[in-house]
């Protein structure tokens, strides 16, 4: 092949590299600004009040949904940004909820369901399983930011009412005249059923993932009717397999793990341990 031509494919390749790069930070930061506004939500919701939080809230929360659209299109998921954007959910969605229960004690149940669920994962992945999100914890996740906007928009009802005056809709004229209490709480109906759904949801997949390894540990070890022969190449692979297991992958490759797309494709279903174990 042509030396010029080599060159001119080399440079292209790294050019291509450089911008997945780029889009892979620029994706990231994206999840990051949800992660800042964790902290950033209680001096705003203290200092400004219930509608300017809504608002703020709004813009955090869609970052959940821009993040995940430009992965998906520019090609650039990985298990760091997979991981960074379930916390930053996860805490953002409850710092909220501990503000909205110093207003209404209600939300302190959602906070419970929530917990619980982190708690079920936690569990899952001690034990080696996947805690991948399922659909029916997206959905919840939507119902929990919906109830979290609606019931900031429910407190700041004085602030809104010029607003509500003026377009003069027959519908939000009879929201505003609610209590915003009673109203936040019809609000918190629908996270609190969905977070318990997910809640069992999760309890399930995980005890599915447990029955499976159990299954595939009595396979290895039916060994009736061997030969001493072959019980020996038996356990040698067995002792083999367990130590291959057991043999943590350098840094660069758990690197390569957490932030190489490809790798995210392949084994985004896998046990978590896959990441640090070879």
């Amino acid at each position: 092949m042509d030396k010029n031509k080599i060159i001119t494919i080399e440079k292209k390749d790294n050019k291509e590299r450089k911008k997945h790069i780029r889009n892979k930070i620029l994706v990231n930061l994206i999840t990051g600004i949800r992660s800042l506004g964790t902290i950033a939500i209680i001096p705003i919701f203290v200092n400004e009040g219930t509608l300017i939080t809504a608002l703020a809230s709004i813009g955090f929360f869609l970052t959940d949904f821009i993040d995940g659209l430009l992965a998906r299109k520019l090609h650039v998921q990985s298990f760091f940004g997979s991981l960074l954007d379930g916390l930053s959910d996860k805490a953002f969605g409850i710092v909220c909820l501990i503000l909205l229960s110093t207003l209404n004690p209600i939300f302190l149940i959602i906070i419970g369901v929530e917990l619980g669920i982190l708690a079920v994962n936690y569990n899952s992945i001690q034990r080696g399983n996947n805690a991948k999100s399922s659909m029916a914890g997206k959905v919840k996740t939507f119902f929990l930011a919906a109830t979290i906007v609606g019931s900031f928009f429910a407190y700041s009802v004085p602030s809104l009412k010029n607003i509500v005056d003026y377009v003069n809709i027959s519908s939000l004229n009879t929201l505003a005249k609610i209590n915003p209490q009673v109203l936040s709480t019809i609000l918190a109906i629908p996270s609190i059923g969905a977070g318990l759904y997910v809640l069992k949801d999760y309890g399930k997949k995980a005890t599915t993932q447990d029955e499976k390894k159990l299954e595939e540990e009595k396979d290895t070890k039916k060994t009736i009717n061997l030969s001493l022969k072959e019980i020996n190449e038996k356990r040698k692979e067995l002792i083999a397999k367990k130590e291959k297991l057991g043999k943590y992958k350098s840094k660069q490759e758990i690197l390569h793990a957490l932030f190489d797309t490809d790798f995210y494709l392949e084994h985004k279903d896998d046990e978590i341990m896959k990441l640090i174990l070879k």
